[in-house]
């Protein structure tokens, strides 16, 4: 009994993935599940606010491999089993998929990331 009061009051997993998933993290996750084997996922997330101490705690132990973070934003490696673990931490504004671009500006030879709408360049000086 109380087990199934813990279930049902728990965050609505489809209304986590569609408000704070990203379509590719979204596809990417059913995907996997149908499989039922889990895979590593590398994904940028933003938070509501400058990421501290004790949130960062509540990534990792959400099963979050926090690897930077910047302000709000951070880059984990996440289990796909343990995306929606992270998604419903409510200070976690948005989870996005790592995706790698070609280069597409003169003067970087580089790799770049999309994060949130932002292009970054490896040879600028950011690290992800």
């Amino acid at each position: 009994m109380l087990a199934l009061l813990a279930i049902s009051c728990g965050p609505d997993r489809s209304l986590l993935m569609e408000s704070k998933l990203d379509a590719p993290l979204r596809q990417r996750v059913a995907s996997i599940q149908e499989s039922e084997m889990p895979e590593q996922l590398t994904v940028f997330g933003k938070c509501t606010t400058t990421i501290d101490g004790p949130m960062r705690q509540a990534l990792v132990e959400a099963g979050a491999d926090v690897q930077t973070m910047t302000n709000d934003i951070f880059t984990a490696n996440i289990s796909s089993n343990r995306v929606l673990d992270v998604a419903a931490l409510d200070f976690v504004a948005q989870l996005q998929l790592s995706q790698i671009s070609q280069p597409l500006t003169k003067g970087c030879d580089s790799l770049h990331w999309r994060i949130f709408g932002v292009i970054l360049c490896r040879d600028e000086g950011i690290s992800l």
